[in-house]
Order: C-alpha cells, then sequence, then structure tokens
C-alpha cells in the first residue's frame, strides 16, 4: 500500500479534529501557548504514527493473522483451533495498553477492585468468547444466536451489581478490543473464513471482535457480583484516576515528550510481544513460511511498533491535557449546553482518527469486493459515534443513570438482528468494539471528565460509560445501515 496515500487519509481524519481545537482556543476555550505546541507536536505524531501503523498492518500484521487462520483450517483439529483461540484471546488481552489503564482507574474507583484481578478476569472472558466465535464460525452458528444470549446474560447480572461496576464492564468490553488485538483477530477470521467453499463463508469472515469484546463485560459483572456494592462516596475517587495518565506541563515542552518516550517504548513492547511470540510459535511448529515472507512480516512489525510509539506519544502528550482544559473551560460557559452538539461533532471526527477503524473498514472493502465502500461504512459510523458522545455530553449535564442509554440502544442492537443483512450484522458488532480505540478512551473521555468536575458532577457516574455508549451505537448504525443496503439491493433485482 503506497505509503503517500495513507499518509494523505490519516492527514485528512486527524487535521479536522487540529483545526477544531485552534478554532476553539481562538474563541470560547483559550489554551495557552505552551499547550498549543504542545499540540501541534502531538498532531504531527499522531498522523505520522498512523501512518506507518496502517503500513505495518498492511504488511505484517494483516498476513500473520490470515496464514494462522488458514493453517488451523486446514489442519482439521477442532481441538487446536479452541485451544489457540482461547490462549490467543488471553495473551493479546492481557498486553493490551488501554486495558492496564482501565485496570488502574478500576482499582483506585472501586477500591476492592486490583489492577490484575481486573485485566485477568477480562483476559479469560476474551479467551472464552474468542474460542466460542471460532466454534461459531466452524459450526456456522448463527451470529445472532450468540450475541442476544450473552448479552441477556450480561445485562441479567449486571442489574445486580453497583452502578460503578455497570459502566467499568461496559467500558471494558469496547477498552479491549484495541489498536493491537482488532488487526490480528480479524485478519484470523478472515484466514478461517478463506478456507471454506461455502456460500456463507463471506458472512462468517467477521463478527470475532463482537463475540470476542462481551467477554469483558460478562467478567466484569461477575467479578462485580461478588465483590458487591461500592458506595456513592467511594465512586467519588474517580477524580484520582485521571492522574494515573501523564498531562502535559508548561515550560518544557521537549522535557515533558522525552519523559513519556520511556514508558510508552515499553508499554508498546509489551502490546506487540505476545503477538510476535504467537507466530513465532505458529511458525516454527505449523505454518513454515518461506524466508521472503517472514522477513515481510518482521518488517511489518517493525513498522507496527515504530507507529504506535508515535502516535501514543502524541495522544498522551497533548490530547489528553487538552481535551481535559477544553471540558473543564466549556463547562464554565453560561451556556453549558453547547457541549451537547460539540460532542456530536467531536465524536463524528474523532473515530475517522482511530487505528483500529481504518483497518476494519479497509478489510471489509478487500473482503466484500468493493461492494461496500470505505466512505459509507465511515459514515455510518461517524453518525453513529456521534450520537454516542453527544448523549454523553448530555448525560453529563443531567446526571441520569447510565441504564437509561444502555438499555434502549443495546435493545435496538439486537433487534436490528433480525433485518439486517447477516454480513452488516457482523461488520456492526466488530465496529462497536473498535471505535472505542485510543482517541476515543483519551482524548474524548478526557474532555468530559473536565466537563462533568466543571459543572460539579461525579465523574466516576456520569462521564464513565463513554467507552459503552461509543461502543453500542456504532452496532445500530451500520445494521440500519445494512438494512437499507438490503432494501437497494432488491430494487436492483440484486440479493442482500
Amino acid at each position: 500500500m503506497n505509503f503517500l496515500i495513507k499518509l494523505k487519509e490519516t492527514s485528512i481524519a486527524v487535521l479536522p479534529i487540529a483545526l477544531l481545537v485552534f478554532i476553539l482556543s481562538a474563541t470560547i476555550t483559550p489554551l495557552g501557548a505552551d499547550l498549543l505546541v504542545s499540540f501541534t507536536i502531538g498532531t504531527v505524531c499522531i498522523i505520522l504514527g498512523l501512518t506507518i501503523f496502517l503500513t505495518g498492518t498492511d504488511i505484517g500484521i494483516m498476513p500473520a493473522g490470515s496464514f494462522i487462520g488458514a493453517a488451523l483450517t486446514a489442519k482439521r483439529s477442532l481441538p487446536l483451533m479452541l485451544i489457540s483461540g482461547f490462549i490467543i484471546g488471553i495473551l493479546i488481552t492481557i498486553a493490551e495498553p488501554s486495558l492496564i489503564i482501565l485496570g488502574q482507574q478500576a482499582e483506585r474507583v472501586t477500591g476492592s477492585v486490583t489492577t490484575l484481578e481486573l485485566v485477568y478476569s477480562v483476559a479469560v472472558g476474551v479467551g472464552i468468547f474468542l474460542l466460542i466465535a471460532l466454534a461459531r464460525t466452524v459450526f456456522q452458528i448463527p451470529f445472532r444466536l450468540i450475541v442476544i444470549i450473552s448479552y441477556l446474560i450480561v445485562f441479567a447480572i449486571a442489574t445486580r451489581v453497583s452502578p460503578v461496576f455497570v459502566a467499568l464492564a461496559f467500558d471494558s468490553g469496547g477498552a479491549t478490543t484495541g489498536q493491537m488485538t482488532v488487526p490480528f483477530i480479524i485478519a484470523l477470521g478472515v484466514g478461517i473464513s478463506a478456507v471454506r467453499s461455502d456460500t456463507s463463508a463471506e458472512d462468517d469472515s467477521f463478527g470475532l471482535i463482537g463475540i470476542a469484546s462481551i467477554g469483558p463485560m460478562l467478567a466484569v459483572v461477575i467479578l462485580a457480583f461478588f465483590k458487591g456494592k461500592v458506595s456513592s462516596e467511594e465512586s467519588k475517587q474517580i477524580m484520582n484516576a485521571v492522574s494515573i495518565v501523564p498531562e502535559f506541563h508548561s515550560g518544557g515542552i521537549i522535557h515533558s515528550y522525552a519523559s513519556l518516550l520511556p514508558g510508552i517504548l515499553k508499554s508498546m513492547a509489551l502490546a506487540l510481544g505476545p503477538l510476535a511470540v504467537i507466530i513465532g510459535f505458529y511458525q516454527v511448529f505449523l505454518l513454515r513460511l518461506p524466508p521472503r515472507q517472514l522477513k515481510r512480516i518482521i518488517l511489518g512489525f517493525i513498522y507496527t511498533y515504530a507507529g504506535l510509539v508515535l502516535f501514543m506519544l502524541g495522544t498522551v502528550s497533548a490530547f489528553i491535557p487538552v481535551g481535559n482544559t477544553i471540558g473543564y473551560l466549556m463547562g464554565q460557559l453560561e451556556n453549558k449546553q453547547i457541549l451537547i452538539p460539540f460532542g456530536c461533532l467531536l465524536g463524528a471526527l474523532v473515530v475517522c482518527a482511530e487505528p483500529a477503524i481504518w483497518v476494519l473498514t479497509q478489510t471489509v472493502e478487500e473482503v466484500s469486493d468493493g461492494n461496500i465502500r470505505r466512505p459509507i461504512l465511515l459514515t455510518a459510523l461517524a453518525l453513529g459515534v456521534a450520537a454516542s458522545v453527544g448523549l454523553s455530553m448530555w448525560r453529563v449535564l443531567a446526571g441520569f443513570s447510565i441504564w437509561f442509554l444502555l438499555v434502549p440502544w443495546y435493545l435496538a442492537a439486537l433487534l436490528l438482528t433480525f433485518v439486517s443483512p447477516k454480513l452488516f450484522t457482523a461488520i456492526a458488532f466488530d465496529s462497536g468494539g473498535v471505535a472505542s480505540g485510543p482517541l476515543s478512551s483519551t482524548f474524548v473521555l478526557a474532555l468530559l471528565l473536565g466537563a462533568s468536575s466543571s459543572v460539579g458532577g461525579n465523574p466516576a457516574t456520569d462521564a464513565f460509560g463513554l467507552i459503552a455508549m461509543i461502543a453500542v451505537t456504532p452496532i445500530v448504525s451500520i445494521q440500519i445501515l445494512g438494512w437499507l443496503f438490503s432494501r437497494f439491493t432488491k430494487k436492483k433485482g440484486g440479493s442482500a
């Protein structure tokens, strides 16, 4: 894939966010000069990092996942496939940076769940549900059946736990499917489906992420059920949890970036390490790829690592403190309702800059032979995430329970599975898992935390739950797109 083409695409996706920040700084939320300079540097890091990351996934991560998926299926050994899925799910999840951050937040907010408890519980949940997802692909179990039963179980248990744990559980589903798990799991599903010759193989290429992201929700609500209730006073400790992410300190921009670089280098190495071990293991015992292909995969890993480091450096160094500051300043405005339309606009812009979204939409376009175009899919995703952030802003201002948003949206998502084509349903649930990426869970969440603090709310119950909303709204919007696509093809004399 042409590097310059990817650079152009990522610039188009990220620059509107930067432009919005500068417009706000010049009008209603003035930012300091040092913060704006740091934000500019961060924007450049994000654009370059995202470009290099996508190039790396193209030449390394995606082919490796496809090779492993196809090789496992070709072996015709169901135990080998299921055990591999379980182990892959656990190893990738344990090293997911977003999950580690969420675990640290949970430890400080609840006072009863430690980081390791959350991380390992979620990792087992992902492993089990990735196993279920692989079994579903092999046995051609209806995707709708699995998600409906699974979500009914999650909601049934969630009604018995503290509201703080509810937001944490549904947030964990989005935080787990991060920038490393998504490309590999997508490729794994495509590889397994590619060796099947039946007509429904394309429909089963997707859905692994959608099913795997249910595992963390179920794992956390079960953990919360045995941990007991958390008082409202304890939940207010969430403000302290914000400090786990390093913020920019004025007066030393270069020093600020340099001080964060070692930690990011280490965390991204940990994120890529399990994948490298998995691929090395399968190369020795199963794949035996020729040296030329192996060198290409290694080169892809190098690109992916460098891209992730740059991307996360720009996000943590600039986007988080800017988001927090803008949210706090907007919460001080006389007309606080402006947060709602601003949230809609921000959600639409941010989702287009998420690395995993670009991997997913590109894969969908390729697997569907260009029938599902990336711009159309991105538009549907942007509309969904715009609704989620706008509604989350409304909840920050009004302070009502997350249940009033989660129940109707998930109900709509499950009901739409009966009218949306199977392929679109699987893509929709995958999209929900990947939409809540590093930009959403840092820049947008930081903005909501700042706004909630500014208006005198409780961020533990008012701001958290954002990732959960970002995960569910695209499921609805993509399935509506699928329904419209189905009607259009029927009118044209085709078949959906």
